[in-house]
C-alpha cells in the first residue's frame, strides 16, 4: 500500500479545485431554482385558480367532491384533516379517562428495595379497598414519607 503524501501548497490547489466546483454547482442549482420559481410566478398569475370556477362532481366510489379537472377543494381536505386530528384527539383522551390509579404519583415512584416480591400489591384487581394494598405496599418497602398521599 503507498501512501501519497502533499505538499500544502499542493492541498490548497485541491482544496481551491473543489471550491470551485461546488461554487459552479450550487450557481446551476440556484439558476434552476430560479427557472422554475419564474415558470410558477408567470403560471399562476395567467391562471387563477379560484375554488368557485371549477364545476364540482361527487366520485361515486368515496362521495369526494372532485372538480372536473381531476382537483380535490382546499375546503374538503382542510375539513377532512381536522376531522382525522379530531378523531384522533378523542381517541386518546378516551383511553387517558378509561383507567385512573387508585394512588398517587408519588406511591407510583417509591423506589423498591432489591428483595421485595410484590405478592399483594399485584394481585389488585379492582375489587375491595385498594388503600389496603398500597398500605401494604408502603408498609413492605419500610418507606414512612407519604405526606398523607394514602
Amino acid at each position: 500500500m503507498m501512501v501519497q503524501t502533499t505538499s500544502v501548497e499542493e492541498q490548497i490547489v485541491l482544496l481551491t479545485a473543489a471550491v470551485g466546483n461546488l461554487l459552479k454547482h450550487v450557481q446551476a442549482h440556484d439558476d434552476r431554482l430560479n427557472k422554475l420559481d419564474n415558470k410558477f410566478q408567470s403560471t399562476s398569475s395567467s391562471n387563477e385558480f379560484k375554488e368557485q370556477d371549477f364545476s364540482v362532481e361527487c366520485n361515486t366510489n368515496k362521495g369526494i367532491p372532485v372538480s372536473t379537472n381531476g382537483f380535490i377543494g382546499i375546503k374538503h381536505v382542510k375539513n377532512t384533516v381536522n376531522e382525522a386530528i379530531a378523531r384522533t384527539y378523542e381517541t386518546r383522551v378516551q383511553t387517558f379517562k378509561s383507567y385512573m390509579k387508585p394512588y398517587t404519583r408519588k406511591i407510583e415512584q417509591l423506589r423498591m428495595p432489591e428483595n421485595y416480591q410484590p405478592s399483594k400489591f399485584q394481585q389488585f384487581n379492582g375489587h375491595g379497598n385498594p388503600r389496603q394494598y398500597i398500605a401494604h405496599f408502603v408498609e413492605t418497602c419500610n418507606n414512612a414519607g407519604t405526606d398523607g398521599d394514602l
